[in-house]
C-alpha cells in the first residue's frame, strides 16, 4: 500500500516537472526551470528508494554474491551528479542573464508556480501521513526481531528525507511565484536571474552530501560512524586477542555495514566452543554499531601482521 502511495506521488510530480520545464521555456524563465530540475532531484531520490527496496528484495545468487545492494548508491550517485553539473551550468546561465536581462513572462511564472506549491504541498503532507502512520505501526510490534526494527527505522528516515525535500520544494515555489509577482509588477527582470542563482546554490549544497556519500560507498570506503579507538575497544576485549588485521568496512547501500577481519588468539589450544564465544561477544558488540554483516576469520600467533590495513598484494594464508 505504501509502495502505490509512493508510485502516485511520483507520478504526480513528473506531470508538475514537465509542466514548470515547459511554461519555464515559454516564459523564459529559468528560475521556473531550476524548480523544476530540483523537484526532478527528488522525484529521482523517490525513485531509487522505491528501487532499492525492490532490488533488495531479490535474493543473492552465484553470478551475483552480493545481490544487487549497490543498485541504491550507483542510481544515487548518478542522479546527484547529474543535478550538480545541471545546476552549476544554470548557475552560468544566470549570471550572463544579469548582464544581459531578457523578457520574462511573469504569469506563467506565477500560475505555474501557485500549481507548484499546491503538488508540493500535497505531496508534503501525504509523505508525513505516511511516516506519521508508519512510526504507529512500528511501535504497536515493537517486540518483533531487531533486524526489523532496524529495517523499519531506515524506512522512516527514508519517508522523512523525501517529506523534507518536498517541503523545501515547496518554500522554492514560493519564492518562483514572488519573483513573478515582482517581475510582473515592476518588470525587474534580473530577478529571475538572481533567484535562479540562490535555488541552484541551494540544491548544489544538499546534492553535495550525497554525491560524496555515493561515490565514496562505490570505492567501498568507510563511511560509517564506528570510530578505530571504539573498534579497538571492541575486538581486543580479550587478553587472548592479541591484534586484528584485514580489516575491511564498507556500507554498499543506505540499511548495510559490512566489516570482516581476522584476529589473532595467543592460546591456540582454546576448543571451537570458546573461540565462538569470543567471536560472538565481538559480533554483538558490532551490531549495537548498525553492523549487519560480520565476517570474523581466527589466526595463530604465526599469522601476525602488526598492521590493521589488509596488505593487498601480500601472500594469503
Amino acid at each position: 500500500m505504501k509502495g502505490t502511495k509512493v508510485i502516485w506521488i511520483i507520478l504526480f510530480n513528473i506531470f508538475i516537472i514537465l509542466s514548470e520545464i515547459f511554461f519555464g521555456i515559454i516564459s523564459n524563465s529559468y528560475a521556473l526551470v531550476a524548480d523544476a530540475l530540483h523537484n526532478t532531484g527528488d522525484v529521482m531520490a523517490l525513485v531509487i528508494t522505491f528501487i532499492a527496496i525492490k532490488l533488495g528484495q531479490k535474493q543473492a545468487t552465484f553470478n551475483y554474491t552480493f545481490g544487487f545492494l549497490k543498485a541504491e548508491m550507483m542510481a544515487a550517485f548518478v542522479n546527484s551528479l547529474f543535478l550538480s553539473l545541471t545546476m552549476l551550468y544554470m548557475i552560468y546561465q544566470a549570471i550572463y542573464r544579469v548582464f544581459y536581462p531578457e523578457p520574462i513572462e511573469s504569469i506563467y511564472m506565477i500560475v505555474m508556480g501557485t500549481i507548484a506549491i499546491i503538488a508540493n504541498g500535497l505531496s508534503a503532507y501525504f509523505l508525513n501521513k505516511m511516516n506519521i502512520s508508519h512510526s504507529h505501526h512500528h511501535h504497536s510490534h515493537s517486540h518483533h526481531h531487531d533486524e526489523e526494527h532496524h529495517h523499519h527505522s531506515h524506512e522512516d528516515a527514508n519517508i522523512k528525507s523525501a517529506y523534507l525535500h518536498m517541503l523545501s520544494d515547496t518554500l522554492i515555489s514560493v519564492g518562483v511565484v514572488v519573483a513573478g509577482i515582482f517581475i510582473f509588477y515592476f518588470k525587474i527582470y534580473y530577478i529571475d536571474s538572481i533567484l535562479t542563482i540562490i535555488f541552484s546554490i541551494f540544491i548544489l549544497k544538499h546534492s553535495y552530501p550525497l554525491l560524496k556519500e555515493s561515490f565514496l560507498s562505490l570505492l567501498d570506503a568507510n563511511i560509517t560512524d564506528i570510530s578505530i579507538e571504539t573498534l579497538d575497544e571492541i575486538i581486543k576485549f580479550d587478553k587472548n586477542i592479541l591484534e586484528y588485521h584485514d580489516l575491511h568496512i564498507s556500507k554498499p547501500s543506505s540499511k548495510y555495514n559490512f566489516i570482516s577481519f581476522h584476529i589473532v588468539l595467543e592460546d591456540s589450544n582454546l576448543s571451537l566452543g570458546e573461540v565462538e564465544d569470543l567471536t560472538d561477544t565481538i559480533k554483538e558488540k558490532l551490531k549495537e554499531h548498525d553492523f549487519n554483516h560480520i565476517l570474523i576469520q581466527v589466526d595463530t600467533k604465526s599469522h601476525i601482521r602488526n598492521t590493521i590495513n589488509c596488505q593487498l598484494g601480500s601472500e594469503e594464508s
